[in-house]
């Protein structure tokens, strides 16, 4: 760094900001000095800026300790019922307050809040990271400018802007669902798809799934029941055409099936697409929030150690492994039903309809 300050007429200091992408140095001063440094051959040793990025983020005290996190659709009675946002909460909290961080939340559902107050109002406290938390409803796009801020956001929900972003791993959610499936003795295995179509996680649900139908005799392949479709009758009339052992679905179609007539696991073996949804001691595909939470906030804070800002050209999206839970359900095919433990009768409140990242 000094052979560059020398050769480009700066101090070390200068050379130190040009190199981290900072703001205290102008563009044009900042591109001068990375011109020379690539014509001196110069390279950063990645474990030192792997050291000095860290000291950065663990230091205490900071000017800009603060990393909002802004909630598009969901108001804070809704949010308090809402386990997957709440998920996301807890990991992303958890990351931020190691790094020194604190966690402050804008929802967009507060009265004279919108995505140009936010930015205002995060311009004038200094807050330069931000995480944008997923729409419940589904796919949506928010119109909030970048430009200058770390953004960073979890699941597929949001598609404009295109943003870095963790999310569940749902092909290999899907895989795992139908490998427990078989493993426990059942070949005739239906999919009610409860996501929309057109949404990445509609698409890789229903592609892990017609994948393992190709693999299979086509007498034992049972149509995709889609979102469209889904109706107590069409449900009965899907389930007395094609007979499943065991129904993939989410806790919606859960609940229909009861109100058909059907009993999980004596009449139809059943394991949900996310656990976190009613009834929450099925089997099935626990999405594991809060690491999606926390690999969220970590793009956030290496955008913030790199003073990367804006809309980035290639975003990136991180997968976070599912776990396959075990649950009432899904017994093994020819083995006795297991009895279901006596949960609680106090009344819970009404909570917003799961339906995942994708609507």
């Amino acid at each position: 760094m000094r052979e560059v300050a020398r050769a480009a007429g700066v101090s070390v200091s200068a050379v130190s900001l040009a190199l981290r992408n900072s703001p205290k140095i102008s563009a044009q001063r900042r591109d001068a000095i990375l011109k020379t440094a690539e014509q001196l051959g110069y390279r950063r040793d990645p474990r030192v800026t792997e050291l000095m990025e860290h000291l950065r983020t663990a230091r205490p005290h900071r000017a800009s300790s603060t990393i909002a996190m802004i909630i598009p659709e969901l108001t804070r009675e809704q949010l308090a019922h809402y386990p997957p946002i709440q998920g996301l909460i807890e990991g992303a909290r958890d990351i931020a307050t190691f790094a020194g961080f604190n966690l402050d939340f804008f929802h967009l559902t507060d009265p004279g809040m919108s995505p140009k107050r936010v930015r205002q109002i995060l311009l004038a406290r200094g807050v330069k990271g931000v995480l944008i938390a997923p729409f419940a409803s589904g796919v949506a796009r928010i119109n909030f400018d970048c430009t200058g801020l770390c953004v960073a956001t979890a699941g597929y929900s949001i598609v404009e802007p295109r943003l870095h972003r963790a999310c569940p791993d749902y092909l290999q959610m899907m895989d795992e669902l139908i490998a427990d499936c078989t493993e426990r003795g059942y070949r005739r295995i239906g999919l009610v798809m409860t996501y929309g179509e057109g949404g990445i996680g509609q698409k890789l649900f229903t592609s892990s799934f017609l994948y393992w139908q190709s693999k299979i005799p086509p007498e034992e392949r049972i149509p995709v029941l889609p979102k469209v479709q889904i109706s107590p009758e069409n449900l009965r009339a899907w389930f007395d055409r094609y007979q499943p052992e065991v129904i993939i679905s989410a806790g919606s179609v859960f609940m229909m099936l009861h109100e058909i007539g059907l009993r999980m696991p004596r009449d139809v073996a059943f394991a949900s697409i996310d656990v976190s949804e009613p009834p929450t001691d099925a089997a099935g595909a626990d999405h594991r929030y809060n690491l999606v939470g926390c690999e969220a906030l970590k793009q956030v804070l290496t955008m913030l150690n790199l003073n990367l800002t804006g809309v980035p050209s290639d975003p990136k999206v991180v997968l976070v492994d599912s776990h396959r839970r075990e649950g009432y359900t899904l017994p093994f095919k020819n083995a006795a039903p297991t009895k279901r433990k006596r949960r609680s009768t106090v009344a819970r409140k009404p909570q917003p309809a799961f339906r995942g990242f994708l609507n």
